[in-house]
């Protein structure tokens, strides 16, 4: 009997972290039951031309078929009219291979079935020092961002969210992650990485004792992943530059302060393990 497989459609409805975070789960759940991984990345919502490999190294088999913008969804497959029955004959013909839609559950909640959490942290961990890695285009405009900087270490990071955050889960004050920094480390330089510059402002204003450094520019006021979508591709290309720079200069932070209900706190959590250190709850998990 042929061996299943799994094509997962990156990119396909939500910001780059969340689909990110959601295709580590997946390649560990495949992992674990012997599935071969592959990637769809054609139509990724972050894409400039070719999705994945725009940014990153191949790290899989890529499938190109376009069949998968249609019937391949993050969370559940097609009910009715003509993507159904497109949905139908590709599982006839291709019977041993799975959608996004068909594990999405089944890994998205691995930590409660298979493993627990600080084992999903670990394993995924190791996933993603394997496949994060991007291809020299994309690591020559990082590394220029940060040169740019002129950020010394030592310093800690912050991840601070606004814009839409608010609809998922309430967000945090400032103060609160200044406490936290303060009682953990002596350090008092630090990068932040946010949406919105007024937290720029506010932190520069409340906390003259602290040198803050960013990459935000001072005319962002807030992130929503319906308005980045209507952006042009070279405009999205530049801003996907200047997050996955932001997300460096945190993971190299001696620590990371975050929020673990966030899909960047959730990828520091994996990446950065015990140096990542959530503002919201005390340990990570799958958000």
């Amino acid at each position: 009997m042929q061996k299943r497989q799994l094509v997962f459609h990156l990119g396909h409805s939500a910001g780059f972290y969340s689909e990110f975070n959601n295709m580590v789960l997946a390649i560990l759940y495949c992992h674990k039951h012997n599935i071969d991984f592959k990637l769809y990345s054609a139509d990724a919502n972050f894409r400039v031309k070719n999705g994945w490999q725009d940014y990153f190294l191949p790290f899989c088999n890529e499938s190109h078929n376009p069949v998968h913008h249609y019937i391949n969804h993050r969370f559940e497959a097609p009910k009715g009219g003509k993507r159904k029955l497109i949905c139908s004959l590709y599982r006839f013909i291709f019977p041993n291979t799975l959608l996004t839609s068909d594990l999405w559950n089944s890994f998205r909640h691995i930590d409660h079935e298979e493993l627990t959490t600080s084992e999903v942290q670990q394993y995924s961990s190791d996933i993603i020092n394997k496949i994060y890695r991007f291809n020299p285009s994309t690591q020559q405009k990082v590394d220029n961002l940060i040169t740019s900087l002129g950020i010394n270490t030592p310093y800690v990071g912050f991840h601070i969210r606004g814009g839409d955050k608010n609809t998922e889960h309430d967000l945090i004050s400032i103060d609160r992650y200044i406490s936290r920094a303060e009682a953990s480390t002596s350090i008092r330089q630090g990068f932040v990485f946010t949406d919105d510059y007024h937290f720029i402002e506010s932190l520069r204003k409340n906390y003259p004792e602290w040198r803050f450094l960013t990459l935000t520019p001072p005319d962002d006021h807030g992130y929503f992943f319906s308005d980045f979508l209507k952006l042009s591709s070279q405009e999205r290309d530049q801003r996907q530059i200047n997050m996955f720079a932001s997300i460096e200069l945190l993971s190299r932070a001696d620590l990371a302060f975050c929020t673990y209900s966030s899909n960047v706190g959730m990828f520091l959590g994996m990446r950065m393990g015990s140096r990542a250190i959530g503002i919201d709850m005390d340990n990570w998990m799958i958000w």
